[in-house]
């Protein structure tokens, strides 16, 4: 009997590393990671957050001129209304406390991911722009969660606290519109 247990915990003890392994093997293979280096200073997350925002904003203008998909439509209209906000709320928030630039293009990998989606049409577009989505929001969660907790005290870190439900939200709104 005490064999057997000690056979079965070391099983389990090698397999966990498989077992890690397939579910690294199993992420998404769009070339869209979907981790984000964290922001240790208020000007990295700036500059990842407008990034991240203008990507939600500009894919989500293009599903809808693309997509056919209502409920694709009504997601997209939503994201474009409150990532305008968030910008909106972000420069806010620089204005009352340490400056810090605010990019106005797109970082190269939210570039890519554009292009990826004006090269696509039909289904395939509104299944690729909702895996965009899910990636760039399970990224952008992730920044303001961290900055939000260990970020430099100030507005911009009372914006990143204040944004991040929204972001959370949005998040649950897409397994919805994956599911209908």
């Amino acid at each position: 009997m005490k064999k057997t247990i000690a056979v079965m915990a070391l099983s389990t003890l090698f397999a966990l590393p498989i077992a890690a392994q397939a579910q690294q093997a199993a992420a998404p293979a769009t070339g869209t990671p979907t981790m984000m280096k964290a922001a240790t200073t208020q000007a990295e997350f700036v500059t990842m957050a407008v990034s991240s925002n203008m990507f939600e904003i500009q894919s989500s203008r293009l599903a809808l001129e693309k997509s056919e998909n209502a409920e694709v439509k009504r997601f997209a209209q939503h994201m474009i209304d409150d990532h305008t906000k968030a910008g909106a709320d972000l420069q806010a928030a620089l204005a009352a406390g340490p400056k810090s630039d605010m990019p106005n293009r797109l970082d190269p990998k939210h570039e890519r991911m554009l292009e990826e989606l004006r090269a696509a049409s039909g289904t395939q577009f509104n299944a690729l722009y909702m895996q965009q989505q899910q990636a760039a929001h399970e990224e952008a969660i992730g920044l303001f969660q961290g900055y939000s907790m260990n970020g430099e005290a100030g507005p911009v870190k009372e914006f990143a606290a204040k944004t991040l439900p929204t972001l959370e939200m949005h998040q649950q709104m897409l397994g919805k519109v994956k599911a209908s």
